[in-house]
């Protein structure tokens, strides 16, 4: 079923997480231009304009898609969703991770639409078809049930680098959750896989907004007291940095009792570091490459070049990540990469970063 073939859910809201930096996908993706702001496997629209086109068939107009991001990435969301009304941009004045900042979109849209349906997408994931049918399904669990739902993938392999969801006793379309699971080793991942009944936790949700409201309330006072106090004073903004940091996870999925999963039944990825690359792309057998590159006896490579006119040349070389951005050059082995995000805190790369390049 294509997107104009989507019939639009009743009175609903979506909301398109955005705030993220994507340091993983250093070089490319960068504090001033992150992943969800590339066209990372060259598809001719950007992560956050595919989630976009996912999205709006379900709303049914842009007037009903949000947009929550960091303040200092506003321009990049209005010039690559200029269909979405400025007063739908959900500006969070610093980084407080997803609870702080899903809080406040319930907030507002309680406000404005009153308790309506809402679920939330991450801006940087890959999903195939049979994505509308799960949401779907998810809005009429928590229209019927007052649940908070989210989306949980079947595994097709032992990873490491998701969280996980243990699904429990049938209702209707959903399982009520027994527990989420951290990300787990590679032996415990493998058990889940054998096991059956452990599901990806996909970081999709989806509620009626009073219900995650009253949870939020009961289970993170610490945030919500200062938050609602900010909220109807109008100074959030005063107030935000002050919240305490913590994920939508944490703070209310991990406690809540009223938790629910849908399967969903879609090709899922969550593009979260270059490995991703390799199932975004299909490659040429040998190695994964976006840009020129030309190999001898190298395999397994992820190559990427941002520049036409950079060409990458590897000789017997395997299993390396080889990124060529402006005049950054990133080469890490694949089982590294992961620590990339803390690479990035090295106070002599971030001096090297800032510097200005000598020309002539």
């Amino acid at each position: 079923m294509s997107g104009d073939d989507v019939a639009p859910i009743p009175d609903f809201r979506a909301v398109i997480m955005a705030g993220g930096q994507g340091q993983r996908f250093w070089p490319l993706s960068t504090p001033d231009r992150p992943k969800q702001f590339l066209d990372l496997g060259k598809a001719g629209r950007t992560l956050i304009q595919q989630t976009y086109d996912r999205v709006l068939p379900l709303a049914g107009s842009p007037a009903n898609v949000y947009v929550a991001t960091a303040r200092r990435y506003v321009g990049l969301v209005c010039e690559q969703l200029p269909d979405v009304p400025v007063e739908n941009l959900l500006v969070e004045p610093t980084p407080r991770d997803s609870a702080p900042a899903i809080a406040l979109a319930c907030l507002t849209i309680a406000q404005r639409h009153g308790d309506v349906v809402t679920g939330f997408f991450s801006s940087d994931h890959r999903i195939g078809p049979g994505f509308h049918d799960a949401i779907r399904a998810a809005a009429q669990v928590a229209e019927e049930s007052g649940g908070l739902v989210t989306v949980g993938i079947t595994p097709t392999r032992p990873a490491t680098g998701y969280g996980y969801i243990e699904a429990g006793e049938t209702v209707g379309p959903a399982h009520r959750v027994r527990r989420f699971v951290e990300k787990p080793s590679a032996r415990t991942a493998e058990a889940y896989l054998a096991a059956g009944g452990y599901l990806w936790n996909a970081g999709i949700f989806v509620w009626r907004v009073n219900a995650a409201l009253d949870e939020l309330d009961r289970h993170a006072p610490d945030l919500m007291v200062p938050l609602r106090k900010a909220f109807e004073a109008g100074k959030v903004n005063e107030a935000f940095a002050d919240l305490p940091r913590i994920s939508i996870d944490y703070a209310l999925m991990e406690r809540t009792d009223r938790a629910f999963v849908v399967r969903g039944r879609f090709a899922w990825d969550d593009i979260g570091d270059w490995m991703a690359l390799e199932r975004l792309l299909e490659g040429d057998g040998t190695n994964t490459v976006v840009g020129r590159h030309v190999g001898r006896d190298a395999s397994g490579n992820i190559v990427y070049t941002e520049d036409d006119g950079d060409v990458v040349v590897t000789l017997g070389v395997h299993d390396l990540v080889i990124v060529k951005r402006g005049h950054a050059l990133l080469l890490v082995h694949k089982d590294r990469v992961q620590e990339i995000k803390d690479l990035l805190a090295d106070e002599r790369l971030k001096e090297l970063l800032n510097e200005p390049v000598a020309k002539g």
